[in-house]
């Protein structure tokens, strides 16, 4: 009995050894073979946005921060494999469907998308554009954000382009540069960008917006470097007249900054509006001298009229 049970075991240990010897010859092969597929080609795993929200089960912050991850880390394999990355664009309009509030995601878009091993195509460079319009509208107070896509769409997109699109591409980046530039933030260069916005207007024939803009740079930057070169641009469209009111407007705001609350930023003075006598304002008739308005712009065209 023993000898007989004995040699029952046998066929199953000599298949189960055989089978070991298979798996250890052609597994090398199989995997290299696996990997150079995967080199050569890449392949997109996640459903339509809207499925991909449903499969979440409610985690989309989540699911968007882990696939966020992935796309960051695949950006660096495919660099160093100096292969291109084929969806990242795909991944980051689903991160930014399941969590809008994902600031991340747009402020590295157009560089996970654009900076590859490879030339991009241009449906990279509109993709990178569309994804950077979703962002604004989700931080539209962002000024940091509008300054990544002004100077994304004025100096490195515009060039890439079809030609009869590039002006049009450098001017809505001079309006995105623009727009950081009323914004409130920290980054000392803005005023910097500011200057080169009233450039890209002036080039592309908007020459009362080049005005008007150069007009609030000098009443709201105080860094007299900035101050000159604003000026110096301005001189050069304007007459000598009209520089001297808006040199005369600037210098009326500083007064009345310094003469109501030297204490405040220029951002606060700016929200509270110019100082007035409730009771001396009293009535219609009073109301609309400078001395009653509420807000500085007001206050700074009430004074050109009395002028």
């Amino acid at each position: 009995m023993r000898l007989s049970s004995a040699r029952a075991w046998l066929l199953p240990l000599g298949l189960l050894s055989l089978a070991g010897l298979g798996v250890h010859l052609l597994q090398p092969p199989l995997a290299h073979t696996y990997a150079e597929a995967r080199r050569r080609e890449d392949a997109y795993y996640l459903p339509g946005p809207d499925m991909t929200k449903l499969m979440s089960l409610g985690y989309r912050a989540a699911l968007a921060d882990l696939i966020f991850a992935h796309v960051l880390v695949s950006h660096g394999l495919h660099f160093q494999e100096k292969r291109r990355f084929e969806f990242v664009a795909s991944y980051i309009d689903t991160i930014t469907q399941l969590d809008p509030s994902f600031r991340e995601p747009y402020r590295l878009a157009d560089t996970l998308i654009t900076m590859q091993p490879t030339a991009p195509t241009l449906e990279d460079y509109r993709e990178a554009r569309r994804i950077q319009a979703r962002g604004l509208e989700a931080f539209p107070y962002d000024q940091e954000l509008w300054l990544i896509a002004g100077q994304y769409l004025a100096y490195i997109a515009a060039n890439w382009v079809p030609e009869n699109e590039r002006s049009a591409w450098r001017l809505d980046g001079a309006q995105k540069l623009a727009r950081s530039c009323e914004l409130i933030g920290s980054n000392q260069n803005i005023p910097h960008h500011c200057i080169t916005a009233a450039t890209l207007f002036n080039e592309a024939g908007k020459r009362d917006v080049v005005r008007g803009f150069l007009e609030r740079v000098m009443a709201v930057s105080d860094d007299p470097e900035i101050q000159a070169i604003a000026g110096s641009y301005l001189g050069r469209m304007v007459n000598e007249a009209e520089r001297d009111r808006v040199d005369q407007r600037s210098k009326r705001f500083r007064a009345a900054w310094q003469k109501d609350f030297t204490f405040v930023s220029r951002e606060a003075i700016t929200l509270l509006g110019p100082a007035f006598d409730p009771a001396r304002c009293a009535g219609l008739a009073a109301s609309g001298s400078a001395a009653c308005v509420t807000s500085f712009r007001t206050w700074g065209e009430r004074l050109d009229q009395e002028d």
